[in-house]
């Protein structure tokens, strides 16, 4: 009979090792999904950014028709976003100390708004609340 209590004291030590297991695990495996996800939109941010700016360089007519081109590229490589893609941000500037024309192209995202992981701040594990990306073009054109 003491053999068999033994093993039910076991049992009972296995569920409470698994349980802290458990936690411990759950909590590491969503620390790597969230990070990789903020990781992907960050890095889509600046390539959509990149692009934008990449596209800008071609010679499509004045400054304003390059503007539209970089909006247009920054916001169709954001299309996997769906509904919850920022609106790039495009500005062309005379650059400073010469007569070209700057263009920058500026996407923010709105991380706290649009989670596309939940937060479980029960966790301690900290989501940002807004990711960036930006690009910029010096441009043979002048205005």
């Amino acid at each position: 009979m003491s053999q068999r209590a033994g093993r039910n004291a076991q049992r009972g030590a296995v569920v409470i090792e698994f349980a802290l297991v458990f936690v411990l695990f759950f909590i590491v495996m969503y620390g790597i999904v969230a990070y990789g996800v903020i990781f992907a939109v960050k890095h889509s941010l600046v390539q959509a950014a990149n692009e934008g700016a990449r596209a800008a360089v071609r010679d499509v007519g004045g400054v304003t028709a390059r503007v539209d081109l970089a909006r247009t590229v920054a916001a169709e490589s954001l299309a996997w976003l769906g509904d919850k893609a920022p609106e790039p941000q495009v500005s062309a500037a005379l650059c400073a100390a010469t007569p070209y024309v700057c263009l920058k192209v500026e996407l923010a995202y709105d991380y706290a708004a649009n989670p596309l992981v939940p937060a479980l701040p029960a966790l301690g594990v900290a989501l940002p609340e807004r990711l960036t990306g930006q690009a910029m073009v010096q441009l043979d054109a002048v205005y």
